[in-house]
């Protein structure tokens, strides 16, 4: 049965479940904004915690109804009677069931952390009073381009990268060296990953990349690497400093 409870499971997960993106739509409607620049990292924290609470709640629900309907349909058959013999038994006989329902969750929940920082980045930089283009192809793709590619074509020492990863576990070195082959005047990698190897760190900055952490992991972890800034920083320091540079050539 597991193979046919697996689609089952499957088929509720999917009508049930709302997107990543929706989720994500659903934290920023609850969020009062005021002050974006200066409250942009406890902002982008208060995101993915109340996307995450969110989440759970749908994911509560969804698997009280698969439960609920494979009863109902009669893929499980009740046990005899409340002895916790006749529930191991049960659980025994159904368990690879049980299994593919648990299993899902697991890589729902992946699947939703994915995008789920880039989500609420992307909202957030929306709300800054900066200009840029996204996904834009240079030597690789790039995330955010500040300001344009049209000043990129002009000057591209003038311009500001940011290429976001929600973690720095696979192809971090090859995404790197894409980065720092591109020239910018400025290159960072943000992310919502904590206790990152001072390897990797200190390989950054042989490319002049910066990589932005949330402000508590900066000064927790990284107050003496200096390519190491808080999300504060990057808003209300960097990239004023920057535009400072562009803004001539717009």
């Amino acid at each position: 049965m597991c193979n046919d409870f697996q689609e089952f499971q499957k088929a509720i997960r999917q009508n049930f479940m709302p997107s990543g993106k929706q989720l994500a739509e659903f934290a920023q409607e609850k969020l009062i904004i005021k002050n974006v620049e200066k409250n942009f990292n406890s902002y982008l924290r208060e995101l993915l915690n109340n996307e995450f609470d969110l989440y759970k709640e749908y994911e509560k629900k969804c698997t009280i109804k698969i439960f609920e309907e494979a009863f109902q349909r009669k893929l499980f058959k009740f046990p005899k009677d409340n002895s916790q013999k006749s529930f191991l038994g049960f659980f025994d006989q159904y368990y690879d069931d049980f299994w593919k329902v648990f299993l899902g969750i697991s890589q729902s929940r992946k699947t939703r952390a994915g995008g789920s920082f880039e989500n609420h980045l992307r909202f957030l930089f929306s709300k800054i009073n900066y200009p840029y283009d996204m996904q834009t192809t240079l030597n690789g793709r790039v995330d955010y381009l500040f300001p344009s590619e049209e000043v990129f074509s002009k000057n591209r020492t003038v311009c500001l990268i940011i290429s976001v990863k929600r973690t720095l576990r696979e192809r971090w070195r090859q995404v790197i060296g894409e980065l720092s082959s591109i020239n910018a005047g400025k290159i960072y990698i943000a992310t919502q990953e904590e206790n990152i190897a001072k390897a990797k760190i200190h390989e950054m900055k042989k490319h002049n990349i910066n990589l932005v952490v949330f402000d508590e992991e900066k000064e927790k972890n990284f107050l003496s690497e200096h390519n190491v800034i808080g999300f504060t920083e990057l808003i209300t320091v960097h990239l004023p400093a920057q535009k400072i540079l562009w803004e001539k050539f717009i």
